[in-house]
């Protein structure tokens, strides 16, 4: 399996859609993606039905991770939200990722938890330092990536972003991701301020700048994250669906073919076990 070390240091920026469960996983890498990520936000949706303010566990968390996981074998980037707590919590989080497989943890400065309504803060930079360096300590080897996020974009503005990626960059995290920036003029300010790969997130529909992947490339980042497209379309589908049942007069409503799991669901390898180790007739196994 590639690293990301190694998908970063291509020419073309590497895109990753967001995965929210283990068959949107396998789904991907069947597209011919060559990376995935998992966002917390997309998490707390899809798992518990909840928004994303900081009211999954982290062992709700690292459990849907790793049935995420068992979808497909590409390497994924999670994001590590504030690190679940202190330099304890950090230690623990980064160990327990990196046990399984995770190739990419990325960790964010926003106060935690965040409050509904209230406009988003950032914590201090030394306490990042503390969280990021405890991060570093934490890993065995480097050949999972700490990404280093910071949202002082749009909590603290543009000049406090760029002079926080700085000081990432100087403790020896292994990438850089920045969100909020208002539009391509601050990537380009960012792409100036550091050496290190950066990860865009791309949200459309937020006053959050979506580069598209043209300008991904002329600004030179190494890689975009899309950590909700797919889901804001699944919810569209079910919703499309609910409406097709009720409407159906009792024929089958347009587009249900149970036939179009098969592909994604591996049925005919698990149909070819199924008849290698079938019962003999009386029960005996052959």
């Amino acid at each position: 399996m590639t690293d990301f070390r190694s998908l970063l240091s291509r020419k073309h920026p590497l895109l990753m859609p967001g995965a929210h469960d283990a068959l949107t996983s396998r789904m991907i890498e069947a597209a011919g993606y060559e990376a995935y990520g998992i966002g917390g936000a997309a998490l707390a949706a899809t798992q518990l039905a909840l928004p994303d303010a900081g009211l999954q566990s982290f062992g709700e968390y690292r459990d849907a991770v790793g049935r995420i996981q068992e979808g497909t074998q590409l390497p994924v980037m999670i994001d590590g939200e504030n690190g679940f707590g202190d330099a304890k919590a950090v230690t623990r989080t980064v160990r327990s990722f990196e046990r399984m497989g995770v190739g990419a943890l990325a960790l964010e400065d926003l106060v935690f938890p965040p409050v509904l309504g209230v406009a988003p803060a950032v914590i201090p930079l030394a306490e990042m330092q503390v969280k990021l360096q405890a991060a570093l300590d934490a890993r065995r080897t480097d050949r999972m990536l700490i990404v280093a996020r910071t949202d002082a974009a749009y909590a603290a503005g543009l000049e406090e972003a760029l002079r926080r990626v700085k000081h990432f960059e100087q403790l020896g995290v292994d990438a850089v991701l920045a969100t909020g920036l208002p539009d391509l003029q601050a990537y380009q300010r960012l792409r100036d301020a550091v050496t290190l790969p950066i990860i865009a997130v791309i949200v459309p529909g937020t006053p959050w700048f979506a580069p598209s992947i043209q300008q991904l490339t002329q600004v030179g980042l190494q890689a975009a994250l899309y950590p909700a497209a797919i889901l804001t379309r699944v919810m569209q589908a079910i919703g499309s669906g609910l409406e097709a049942i009720r409407t159906a007069d009792g024929s089958p409503p347009p587009g249900f073919d149970m036939r179009s799991l098969g592909a994604p669901l591996n049925i005919p390898e698990w149909l070819a076990i199924d008849q290698k180790f079938q019962a003999a007739p009386g029960g005996a196994r052959r």
